[in-house]
């Protein structure tokens, strides 16, 4: 016994991996434990330390006082004065040591305390626990037992013994440091700090297990989860951030190259890109000690049972858990690595579309070509970026797959290969027509939801005019052709699967491979006469191995092609972004100087200045009586152009006009003369193909004379992007009007109006436009006909509450700019100018001077303004509100008792069957049985043809082959039925079905329940 401890004493001293003849055979040296699974790691921690502690303090705390940092620091002393008496006990003359026990327990006591001082800084720097603590402890936590075990095993005296139970002890004080490392933070967090997400605050071990998520799946349990029980949206995955990162490097880049914006995401967002690979390694590593563990499985099955295989076998246990855990912890990390880095491209991509969306010029302002990029492109981009990893892990697990066969089934093990090369030529057929095709399903797509879009818009006006039956079958035909322009997509993907798609490519390799080349292994043993049979062990391995092989050639060929469609649409998103962004060419004009007072607005045609002073003469308006002061020329317009295409004849041709500032100019003209080509030329929209326009001022507000509106309250939609301010807001609405309309609606401002305003009456909808546009208090303000809708009473008191004597603009001192067909406002105006039915302009200056001409508007014969006209004290208007003015809206209910109403039922699937169709899904459960069967039988098959060839070698190989063959085709067969029948025959014909089916109930519905279901 004291020679067997001596010689085991000398083998834990040696740089051997494996003690092999000493504790039963199963059990690493201890020198290798304490140099691998001791020092290794705690040097690695120290090395690291001093970047992560000097990075923690160049922040802030962001913890509360507390205890919790005493009971960590006491239980790191506690470990570190373990380790130094562990290192005491191995100084002592009866230790049996190594030569490196002494420095080893030395080292770890010295380092412990070091990451005492780290747990310390980081419990008050950081909002979550400390994640190299946590590694480190978690890693060497299970070496720890090694090393025990090691210990307890070992023969000797009373020091081993002691030296095992401190040990012990020692490895109970770092599992109290796991507890203790791995306590979240947030009851002690700062307010500031409180309401960062919950993954944010989560540990190594929350995050790894996703025990994070918890609380939410038990708020799902007791109700149904709603938007306020999420949790706050990480700050990296804020979509201004992400589009603010990726827009500074797209602004740098060249955007002409074919792929240039492709490569800008990825160098936005490598080092998310990037952080997926750790755990894909993983993954590979993992999975190929799969077809290791199931060969040693099946050699330890066929020994004798002794004590000797027992240890291995609970070894085996072991091993297998530690793979199976770290397949689930390292697969859920590369999906939510993937799905996070995703997001931010998602993120990004999206708010930058939404953003060029809204600097577009007219011309190329298509809201559906947008909206399709939101929505089918960036979904064909997550769906390729969500295997676009497997490209490069795919190909190392080809790689490490045929070494491995190679070892069970020697030259045999190129016939898989070749198999799955030709099911890779199969594939690259179809993946060269895949772009071709899945861009003109796109452009489809775009081309049905542009209509959808347009009539969803003006959808009171489609009822009203009877336009159902017509815009159903029109819009109906529309997802007709798209559908039968995506079968050409369809049929590849069904091609795809028996050469390469998602489960495709491995099909045509996993059935016929392992066929052949159990086949040709036959074959090759009987020709050379080595006498190589077929056995249980190498069957099985070799199974696992083709597994090993097909999965990866399927996985890449279907990540190649969703990369692939991914840059198809790449391509149409940076088509969309190199779009010609609209230009202002307005430019800010000289002060102009001053040379008189005189009663009225001068001109000189060698000066452009303008004066004013105050006068009592009723006819001037207001904005000249009520500042003697020089008025700088607001806009300035000389010898000007307009028009879309500088290859064509301008829209508006020598247009010169000079509006001054803080006042009220109008212009007009028949209808078609070309007033909105005008306003909008003055705001940028329309190209200034000749001449200037200058602006003294980029403070602009602007109201169409279609109103546009956001799905929101009536608030909201009145004061947009500006500040609420309820002194202002109540002026406002009282000036335009909708004192009134507010009163008799149930929630007043906070009634939700619906998109574009589908809840609101037409002089609604333009009323809240135009406050809107007034609540902004830009110092310009330009208006497109906006009065033509009301009635006469509700034009005059908006008219006289704003552009009166005493009115909100006068007051206020801003310019206005009205565009209008009506010449009953004309004059009120200080400024006027006048374009003909060739839009020329033809008449400018003041209602007076103008008046006395013989022009367009002294045809008119129009009486001189009267100023003496005030806003009624109580304004009822003639008409009453719009049956369809807004209604609350009803929130779902989500109450227990009706709760079920929106769980799944058995009818929907039926309701689903109904619309494919009987006989197409008894097809689809008959084939897809088939192939289940045809798949799955073969292994049986193979264990029996194993036992045969065993028994007689070379004897059955003919019939077991044959029927092998049998069973692959009939599984190809059914596979293939099934997928046609699904992608090519139902998916088609339910789209169809249901798209008709919502069409009809759209057009069926009544207004109100439109507005409430808008969206969704």
């Amino acid at each position: 016994m004291a020679e067997h401890a001596t010689y085991c004493t000398g083998v834990d001293d040696s740089w051997k991996v494996h003690a092999s003849t000493c504790r039963g055979g199963f059990d690493f040296t201890l020198l290798f434990e304490e140099v691998v699974l001791g020092i290794l790691p705690i040097v690695l921690a120290i090395v690291i330390s001093p970047f992560r502690i000097y990075g923690l303090l160049r922040t802030t705390s962001k913890i509360e006082p507390s205890k919790r940092p005493i009971y960590k620091a006491a239980a790191w002393i506690l470990w570190s004065a373990l380790q130094f008496l562990q290192a005491v006990l191995w100084a002592l003359p009866d230790a049996r040591r190594t030569r490196l026990s002494f420095a080893s327990n030395l080292i770890m006591g010295c380092g412990s305390i070091i990451l005492c001082v780290l747990s310390y800084i980081e419990h008050s720097r950081s909002v979550r626990p400390a994640f190299l603590l946590e590694l480190y402890l978690l890693i060497t936590l299970p070496f720890d037992a090694a090393r025990i075990r090691t210990l307890w095993l070992r023969e000797g005296g009373d020091v081993d013994k002691l030296m095992a139970v401190v040990a012990s002890f020692a490895i109970g004080i770092k599992l109290l440091l796991v507890l203790l490392e791995s306590w979240q933070k947030k009851a002690i967090l700062k307010d500031q700090y409180k309401h960062y997400p919950a993954e944010a605050r989560a540990g190594l071990a929350s995050r790894a297990f996703f025990w994070w998520l918890n609380p939410l799946f038990l708020t799902g349990f007791r109700k149904t989860l709603q938007v306020e029980d999420l949790y706050t949206l990480d700050k990296r995955l804020e979509s201004p951030r992400l589009r603010d990162l990726l827009d500074f490097r797209w602004s740098k880049e060249n955007q002409t190259g074919k792929s240039s914006l492709i490569g800008v995401v990825f160098k936005t967002f490598k080092w998310s890109i990037l952080a997926v690979i750790p755990p894909r390694l993983c993954m590979i590593g993992l999975t190929f000690c799969q077809p290791l563990l199931l060969h040693k499985a099946m050699e330890l099955s066929s020994e004798e049972v002794t004590i000797e295989s027992t240890q291995i076998g609970y070894g085996l246990i072991g091993a297998y858990v530690l793979v199976y855990v770290g397949m689930a912890i390292m697969m859920s990390q590369q999906q939510h690595l993937t799905y996070r880095a995703i997001t931010m491209v998602r993120g990004a991509l999206v708010s930058l579309i939404y953003k060029k969306a809204s600097v577009l010029s007219i011309q190329d302002a298509d809201p559906a070509a947008s909206l399709t990029l939101m929505t089918a492109d960036i979904e064909r981009i997550v769906q390729g970026w969500q295997t676009m990893h497997e490209i490069w892990a795919n190909a190392t697990e080809i790689a490490l797959a045929i070494v491995l066969l190679e070892r069970q089934l020697g030259i045999a093990c190129a016939v898989p290969i070749g198999v799955a090369i030709f099911a890779l030529l199969g594939s690259m057929v179809a993946m060269s027509g895949v772009m071709a095709k899945q861009a003109k399903w796109l452009e489809a797509i775009e081309k049905r939801i542009s209509s959808t879009g347009a009539m969803l818009a003006s959808i009171k006006g489609v009822k009203l005019l009877g336009l159902k039956p017509t815009l159903m079958a029109s819009i109906q035909k529309l997802r007709l052709e798209e559908l039968d322009i995506s079968k050409g997509f369809r049929k590849l993907l069904v091609w795809n699967m028996a050469f390469g798609n998602h489960s495709d490519l491995s099909w045509l390799t996993r059935i016929f491979a392992p066929i052949v080349s159990f086949a040709a292994f036959v074959a090759i043993s009987e020709k050379s006469g080595d006498g190589a049979s077929l056995d249980i062990n190498m069957v099985y391995t070799s199974l696992s191995l083709f597994a090993l092989l097909a999965d990866p050639f399927l996985s890449l060929v279907m990540a190649l092609m969703g990369f692939l469609g991914s840059i198809g649409s790449f391509a149409r998103i940076q088509e969309f972004l190199n779009k010609e962004t609209h230009q202002a060419d307005s430019e800010p004009p000289r002060w102009s100087s001053v040379t008189s007072l005189t009663l009225r607005e001068k001109r000189d045609t060698s000066n452009t200045s303008s004066t004013l002073t105050l006068t009592e003469d009723k006819n001037t308006p207001p904005s000249q009586m009520k500042f003697a002061l020089p008025l700088m020329d607001m806009i300035m317009v000389e010898s000007a152009s307009f028009g879309f295409d500088p290859k064509a004849e301008p829209i508006l041709e020598g247009i010169g006009m000079t509006l001054p500032g803080r006042s009220f100019s109008m212009i007009v003209g028949p209808s078609g003369s070309g007033k909105s080509i005008l306003l909008k030329g003055l705001l940028g929209e329309v190209p200034c193909l000749e001449g200037k326009v200058k602006m003294s001022s980029d403070s602009i507000a602007y109201c169409d004379q279609t109103p546009w509106h956001m799905n929101g309250t009536i608030r909201d939609s009145i004061t947009a992007m500006s500040e609420f301010d309820l002194l202002w807001y109540t002026t406002v609405i009282r000036a335009c009007a909708l004192e009134q309309d507010l009163a008799q609606w149930p929630q007043a401002d906070q009634a939700v109006i619906g998109s574009r305003g589908v809840a609101l009456s037409g002089g609604q909808s333009q009323r809240i436009a135009l406050a809107r546009a007034i609540y902004a208090r830009k110092r310009l303000l330009i208006l497109d006909d906006v009065f033509s809708g009301l009635d006469a009473a509700t034009e005059n008191h908006i008219f006289c509450s704003l552009l009166g004597v005493n009115g909100l603009l006068r007051e206020a001192g801003t310019t206005v700019v009205l565009a209008s067909s009506s010449v009953k406002r004309i004059p009120y105006a200080d400024h006027i100018v006048v374009l003909n039915e060739e839009r020329r302009l033809t008449e400018s200056g003041s209602f007076g001077d103008l008046a006395e001409q013989s022009g367009y508007i002294s045809s008119f014969s129009l009486p001189s303004p009267n100023w003496d006209s005030t806003v009624e004290a109580e304004y009822v208007p003639k008409s009453k509100p719009s049956r369809t003015s807004v209604q609350p809206v009803k929130k779902e209910d989500w109450s227990e008792e009706n709760v079920h109403k929106h769980r799944g039922s058995l009818g929907t699937y039926v309701f689903y069957i109904r619309a494919v169709g009987w006989i197409p899904t008894l097809i689809f459960l008959v084939t897809i049985a088939g192939f289940v069967f045809c798949i799955s039988f073969p292994s049986i098959w193979l264990k029996w043809w194993a036992a045969a060839d065993a028994a007689e070698p070379g004897e059955h190989t003919q019939h077991y082959v044959g029927i092998y063959f049998v069973l692959g085709g009939l599984a190809m067969i059914c596979l293939l039925v099934s997928c046609w029948d699904v992608i090519v025959s139902s998916v088609p014909r339910s789209g169809e079905r249901f798209h008709g089916a919502l069409l009809d109930t759209v057009l069926r519905c009544v207004v109100p329940l439109l507005k409430r279901k808008t969206h969704r």
